[in-house]
């Protein structure tokens, strides 16, 4: 960037110095000056900005829609993040996940992925902040404490970045760049406390390049949700503290520690089929090792997730009961497994399974949005409004909570509570375009046709070829009197979408009207 704009100033040196060896006419003068810019110009390459490919940017529109039609579908915002950062969009991927944060401020793998966006940027101390705050959520995450070390060394802080890679090695013993790090600090420590010159401090850059290096090795960790619906998805870490498998299986027994070795191997290269076969092997010698049996139900919740999202609901369903059998309190499991059984639609086994992941975990918000979607399923709607409520209680900015407070308001016609909902979902994140979409309609139902507008149009800017919106924002122009702007919106809407038939009768309504009135004005 800087380099194209030295070629510009020195062009522009070039032709001053030009004019002024010459006494020409002032306006000739002015056409040479014209013509040698160009030329400089045009041969100056221009800077290029990141730019989506046309894959990616068709993913993100279908996330897009998905988040239109499910707001609180955080996974969705989550894989536009991902997209985003791929294509070096940093800060429309800070904006994706920040959205997550918002719907679900419990997301760790969001917070991670924040650190690694402020990584990019060099915003050292903010990296730190979320990779802390991702820490707090899911404790024994080692990719995060690795990062975590990165974002230290970045910053000069030599032994906070050795502390972090030490706890990422405990974890996770085969994360070699962790322990490449440690040598390489722990080296850089020792040479910089002997006697050295001035010149030789300013020449070896030390902490720096370690730095670096250490930026590079993670910097595709971002943890993906591939094909996102509306399933709850993650494989969750426990976030209680969890001994060392050295504790579990006495330190004399070295067959145990080699499974365990093999185990943690199996997951690091995504082999979880072999992970799971390995930590039942070593159930097999011993029955009661808490740390196999929490490793074997985290690998089959994750297991389900991914059975799931690729529509094998009856294996995600076995997986996740399989997933309990290990670990009974696994609140998440019981989360997942309810959205399967609403995928299923077993409505009332979705609610069992909110309910029994309330029993474990009182206030997990999440489970209490879901078991009001489960009671809306079944139109019981005076017991789904406790339920978001209550979600809301535990976390006021549950963006998706009030907006499904919002969705049973309109069917109960309680039209101005319903308007209170969707601004709540507003002032949590401004540009929810479905939030805008529904609020829009209610305001066309009280009459109060500018703000619907206002709205209606914010959502055309958001999301250009939503149809739906396009034929709404006609409506309200044809409502105000403007029937060219209607007519306009119509007929985009009709590119769009060829079949929206009531796109089509609107605009044959807006045509009529107008010659009605081009006849009266006659």
């Amino acid at each position: 960037m800087y380099r194209e704009r030295a070629k510009i100033g020195l062009c522009v040196f070039v032709l001053k110095h030009l004019v002024s060896c010459f006494g020409m006419h002032k306006y000739f003068k002015v056409c040479v000056c014209l013509c040698c810019y160009c030329f400089f110009f045009f041969l100056c390459p221009k800077e290029s900005l990141p730019a989506l490919t046309k894959t990616d940017s068709e993913t993100i529109t279908k996330y897009q829609r998905i988040a239109l039609e499910d707001p609180s579908n955080f996974d969705a915002h989550f894989n536009i993040g991902i997209l985003y950062y791929r294509n070096n969009l940093f800060d429309e991927a800070l904006r994706a996940f920040k959205k997550v944060i918002e719907i679900n401020p419990d997301d760790s793998e969001a917070y991670y992925n924040l650190g690694n966006i402020f990584n990019k940027k060099k915003l050292y101390e903010d990296a730190i902040a979320a990779y802390k705050k991702a820490l707090s959520i899911n404790p024994r995450d080692a990719e995060t404490l690795h990062n975590l070390g990165n974002a230290y060394a970045n910053k000069g802080m030599a032994d906070d970045a050795i502390i972090s890679y030490k706890r990422a090695v405990e974890i996770n013993p085969d994360l070699t760049e962790s322990q490449e790090n440690i040598a390489y600090l722990s080296k850089e420590k020792e040479r910089l406390q002997k006697p050295v010159s001035s010149y030789e401090k300013v020449a070896n850059p030390g902490a720096q390049s370690v730095a670096k290096r250490a930026v590079e090795i993670n910097q595709e960790l971002l943890k993906n949700r591939e094909n996102v619906v509306n399933q709850s998805r993650k494989e969750e870490h426990p976030q209680e503290p969890v001994p060392s498998y050295e504790k579990s299986v006495g330190s004399g027994n070295k067959s145990s520690a080699a499974l365990y070795d093999l185990a943690s191997s199996y997951e690091s290269s995504n082999a979880k089929e072999q992970a799971i076969l390995t930590y039942k092997k070593i159930l097999t010698s011993n029955p009661k090792d808490k740390e196999a049996k929490n490793r074997l139900a985290v690998l089959l919740n994750g297991k389900g997730v991914s059975l799931a999202l690729q529509g094998n609901i009856d294996e995600a369903i076995a997986a996740y009961n399989e997933a309990l059998q290990y670990r009974e309190d696994f609140k998440e499991v019981y989360n997942n497994l309810g959205a399967v059984y609403i995928d299923r639609e077993r409505i009332d086994e979705a609610i069992a399974s909110y309910k029994r992941a309330l029993e474990i975990s009182p206030n997990f918000a999440e489970a209490y949005n879901n078991l009001g979607v489960a009671y809306t399923k079944n139109k019981a709607y005076d017991d789904a409004i406790p339920a978001f409520k209550k979600a809301l209680h535990i976390n006021k900015n549950h963006a998706g909570a009030h907006f499904n407070l919002g969705v049973i308001y309109m069917e109960k016609e309680m039209i101005q509570e319903a308007i209170a909902e969707y601004c709540e979902v507003l002032r949590i994140i401004p540009a929810d375009t479905q939030a805008l979409y529904y609020r829009g309609v209610l305001y066309v139902k009280n009459n109060r046709l500018n703000d619907a507008l206002v709205d209606m149009k914010k959502v055309v800017e958001i999301d250009p070829n939503l149809a739906i919106a396009l034929q709404k924002l006609g409506n309200i122009y044809q409502a105000l009197g403007q029937i060219d702007e209607a007519i306009v919106k119509y007929k985009k809407a009709l590119e769009i979408s060829p079949e929206l038939q009531d796109a089509l009768t609107n605009l044959e309504d807006a045509y009529r009207l107008k010659e009605k009135n081009m006849k009266k004005q006659k």
